[in-house]
Formats: C-alpha cells, sequence, structure tokens
C-alpha cells in the first residue's frame, strides 16, 4: 500500500532538524550579529543628523536664537530626509527582528 499524499506531504513540510543543526547559543549570536550590524547603520545614521544640527543647540539642549530664525542643513533637505527615512528603516527592522523572537 502507498502513503496517502496528504501524510507524504506533512513529512515534507516538517523534516526532522539534521543532526548538524546550529544549537541555539548559535543561532542567539547570528541574531546578535545581524541586529548588531543594523543597530551600527543605525547609529551612523543618527550621528550624520545630529552633526547637522549640533551646532544650533547648547550641551544642556537648548535651541540657539539662530536656529529659530531658520535651519537649512549642509547636506540640503533632501539628503536630510533620506537619512531621517534610512534612520526609520533600520529601527523598524531591528524591532521586527526583537518582535518575531519572542
Amino acid at each position: 500500500m502507498s502513503e496517502t499524499p496528504s501524510l507524504r506531504n506533512r513529512f515534507r513540510l516538517a523534516p526532522e532538524p539534521p543532526d548538524d543543526a546550529p544549537s541555539v547559543e548559535r543561532k542567539l549570536r547570528n541574531f546578535r550579529y545581524v541586529v548588531g550590524a543594523v543597530d551600527d547603520d543605525a547609529l551612523r545614521v543618527w550621528a550624520d543628523l545630529w552633526d547637522q544640527l549640533k551646532s544650533g543647540v547648547t550641551p544642556a539642549g537648548m535651541v540657539l536664537p539662530r536656529m529659530e530664525d531658520g535651519f537649512k542643513p549642509s547636506c540640503g533637505w533632501a539628503e536630510f530626509f533620506e537619512k531621517f527615512w534610512l534612520l526609520k528603516h533600520y529601527l523598524d527592522y531591528i524591532h521586527g527582528l526583537c518582535q518575531k523572537t519572542t
């Protein structure tokens, strides 16, 4: 007698993990590497944005009067806002990775 198709498909879709499957520790280390790399990129973008803004604020966070007259980033508005979107995408990616693991 042959196997029924549904039984055969069930075993094909849920195979046993191979003996050389990565350990939980290895998976966690790989996860940390991915999150760390994306985090580094996000922090680099944040530093670029802050470099554009920091000349207009005091170390205590007060906005200097010249910023109230108008702020124009030296990199231009298009690149400045592109960096904001890039930062958002990095943070969304990290958030998504963390949500999938819980």
